[in-house]
């Protein structure tokens, strides 16, 4: 059976949705009254109802982070399809200029790969992990502080995945003989005032390190 091919904008648009409603929730709870006590200093007062949960927040977290990662698995997918000769429709393997004597970009997957083996290990709920306290007084913990911690990371490690993607479809517009269009044309002018033509093997770290930053400055 041949391999299927994801619709990029349905997989894009789903992460979106879910991340929207996450911030959308933890607003309303910004903006909601549930703390233990409340002060009320216009009045002089303070109210204890112990009517805090964290689940409002903890839930809509959890799903955001699976987004996150779903994401970073479809980015790295993409990765792959430049750098596996069975699939680039013509590049050189890994998008080095003497394949077998060079490993071209073939490391900068393995830098993808562990990130997301770490984003799919933290994608499991935390806001199922209950465990009562206080005597069982409190019978049901959301975990909501687990989840905000966690989702935190997540949005620290994607850029791993992405300025890898990123990148390496720089270097595999340059192999290209024909013209691309003028928005990839500029990605690429962008991407190599930042990282240079990979023409024989270098250290990595340093072209990855320069590409995270351009992703999260927000110029890219």
């Amino acid at each position: 059976m041949p391999t299927r091919c994801a619709p990029r904008p349905q997989v894009i648009g789903a992460a979106r949705d879910a991340v929207a409603y996450a911030r959308s929730q933890v607003e309303i709870e910004l903006n909601g009254v549930g703390d233990n006590p409340i002060f009320v200093p216009e009045m002089k007062l303070t109210l204890t109802g112990a009517n805090f949960q964290g689940s409002p927040v903890a839930l809509p977290m959890d799903m955001a982070g699976a987004a996150i990662t779903m994401v970073c698995v479809l980015s790295e997918r993409r990765l792959n399809r430049l750098t596996n000769p069975a699939l680039s429709q013509g590049l050189p393997d890994f998008l080095a200029h003497e394949p077998g004597f060079y490993s071209g970009l073939m490391l900068s997957q393995y830098t993808a790969d562990h990130l997301i083996v770490e984003q799919r290990i933290l994608s499991a709920p935390a806001s199922i992990q209950s465990i009562p306290a206080a005597a069982d007084q409190e019978d049901f913990v959301s975990m909501g502080m687990n989840t905000a911690i966690r989702t935190a990371r997540f949005w620290i490690m994607p850029t791993g995945c992405w300025e890898s993607n990123l990148w390496r479809r720089a270097q595999a517009l340059d192999f290209r003989e024909f013209t691309p269009g003028k928005g990839s044309l500029k990605a690429r002018e962008v991407i190599r005032r930042h990282v240079k033509h990979l023409n024989i093997d270098r250290p990595l770290f340093d072209d990855h390190n320069a590409m995270k930053a351009l992703v999260k400055s927000g110029r890219f």
